[in-house]
């Protein structure tokens, strides 16, 4: 497959076995952690607190159930710098990104988000 420039290959052993390589869901992953960070982002500007860094990890959960592969839950985390926010307006902004985030939208699973405020 190729995206933009990088060409990824792809196998059953890179998605569940133990051969290192990128998966489908990491991709996911990425691309849901990019859309995130971008809706947060957003959120702090239009409260008009530009953030002054937001770091992202999504963990994509892929299961094996009797009819088939799925993906029940992604837990989204992310820290972030935002000078003038509290902790709790910190949260709020983030659960209002998740909500607005295209990718998250995306899937039919339990998204779990976790916000921590760094101190500015």
């Amino acid at each position: 497959m190729e995206l933009g420039a990088t060409e990824f290959a792809f196998s059953l052993k890179t998605r569940v076995g133990d051969e290192p390589a990128t998966n489908p869901e990491e991709l996911l992953g990425a691309a849901h952690a990019g859309c995130f960070a971008m809706s947060l982002a957003n959120e702090c500007e239009n409260n008009g607190t530009a953030a002054e860094s937001l770091q992202v990890k999504a963990a994509i959960h892929l299961v094996q159930q009797s009819d088939g592969f799925r993906i029940p839950r992604v837990d989204l985390h992310v820290t972030g710098r935002v000078p003038g926010v509290d902790a709790a307006r910190f949260v709020q902004l983030a659960t209002v990104a998740e909500a607005g985030c295209l990718v998250s939208r995306l899937f039919d699973a339990e998204i779990v988000l976790t916000a921590e405020l760094e101190k500015a």
